[in-house]
């Protein structure tokens, strides 16, 4: 493209600019930078946000993450638990040796932070035909004692039809949500034989303020009432309770993420710089420049920081945000975007909240 009409839409857009919503700003931005011909490098991932992050794509459980203790495989000895076609399965003919408390299902590692945000898909073609207790359930629990934990599932406690619901323990021995519904449930969609259904739920570490929700349509749908918890650690529980026998139980898990809080967990994107000649400082200052993520789906800025005399800046994430994102990293100074690089998302890996990217300003003087 001509300079003399790039000056012109550059202008043009300045002009626009503050009037531009920021999906519309984003998107042009992207534009325009491609135009520009800004270049675009590698981002390295050095360390993970993610707590826990498993698509179950190998061919076993892994069991440096998961763990069936006797618990949660002597309840139901018929009902296996297994990795299949890319997801963990539960299934069996019930055969419960108890009446109440009847898990089968695996546990997860420990973890010592409980600011945590654990989202899960889970998709259910068990038989409700029968009278009785028939859960599946997504858990996120502090441990073994005190056990105060919050968890969302789909079933039924008794009789009618099922239902996605919420339990939680916030004192000791008290089990909102197992022997009655509490408010707000949401009526079945029709559809957990066959589609995904994506579940998440939020517990802040300071407060213990805790929520638990059913995505629909990208909506966050609250199930259960909001309620705290006083959590010392905290890990994640898969699992289904079903009191009744010889019910075809068939439950699938997939893509489960732990991660913590984008509320109070910032991304930290370290720019990197050639060395000058004596290789005693960066060729060009690597410090106040401008790091911007922008989801790539939305186009929406996820949020902005900038960079300190070690080239990193600390970007606080939205919290409306299911994550990993694919997105896209900009770096600028003041008088231009100096590069851009690309956070691809597939499955459980993506962009996070406390990840560290670095991003590196060498292409830049190479392709230049």
């Amino acid at each position: 493209m001509p300079n003399r009409i790039m000056k012109i839409i550059v202008t043009a857009l300045i002009g626009i600019w503050p009037h531009l919503a920021p999906s519309s700003a984003a998107a042009l931005s992207s534009s325009v930078l491609e135009d520009r011909g800004v270049p675009e490098v590698t981002s390295n991932l050095m360390l993970s946000g993610a707590l826990l992050a498993d698509s179950f794509d190998k061919a076993t459980l892994d069991t440096q993450t998961w763990h069936r203790p006797g618990w949660l495989a002597q309840n139901d000895p018929n009902i296996s638990v297994r990795v299949e076609n890319g997801h963990l399965r539960i299934s069996g003919l019930s055969r419960p040796t108890g009446e109440h408390h009847q898990y089968s299902g695996v546990l997860s590692t420990y973890f010592r932070e409980t600011d945590v945000v654990l989202s899960a898909r889970l998709r259910v073609a068990t038989a409700f035909d029968k009278s009785g207790r028939i859960r599946h359930l997504v858990h996120l629990c502090t441990g073994d004692w005190p056990d105060f934990f919050t968890e969302i599932g789909f079933g039924k406690i008794d009789t009618g039809p099922p239902r996605w619901m919420s339990g939680f323990l916030d004192k000791i021995w008290v089990y909102s949500g197992y022997d009655h519904y509490i408010d707000p449930t949401l009526p079945a969609t029709g559809k957990e034989a066959t589609d995904w259904h994506q579940v998440l739920i939020v517990h802040d570490g300071t407060t213990g303020a805790s929520q638990d929700y059913l995505i629909q349509a990208g909506a966050w749908t609250p199930v259960g009432p909001p309620h705290k918890l006083k959590m010392n650690h905290s890990h994640v529980e898969l699992k289904v309770d079903v009191s009744v026998p010889n019910v075809g139980v068939e439950a699938d898990f997939d893509d489960v993420r732990l991660y913590p809080s984008p509320a109070h967990h910032p991304v930290t994107i370290v720019v990197d710089g050639p060395l000058n000649q004596k290789r005693t400082r960066p060729e060009y200052p690597i410090d106040k420049l401008k790091v911007r993520l922008i989801e790539n789906d939305l186009k929406k800025v996820l949020g902005e920081g900038v960079t300190d005399e070690g080239g990193q800046a600390e970007v606080k994430l939205r919290s409306d945000r299911i994550y990993p994102v694919a997105a896209r990293i900009e770096v600028s100074d003041k008088a231009q975007v100096l590069v851009t690089s690309t956070i691809h998302q597939e499955g459980v890996r993506g962009l996070y909240p406390a990840d560290v990217w670095v991003v590196s300003l060498h292409s830049k003087s190479k392709d230049h």
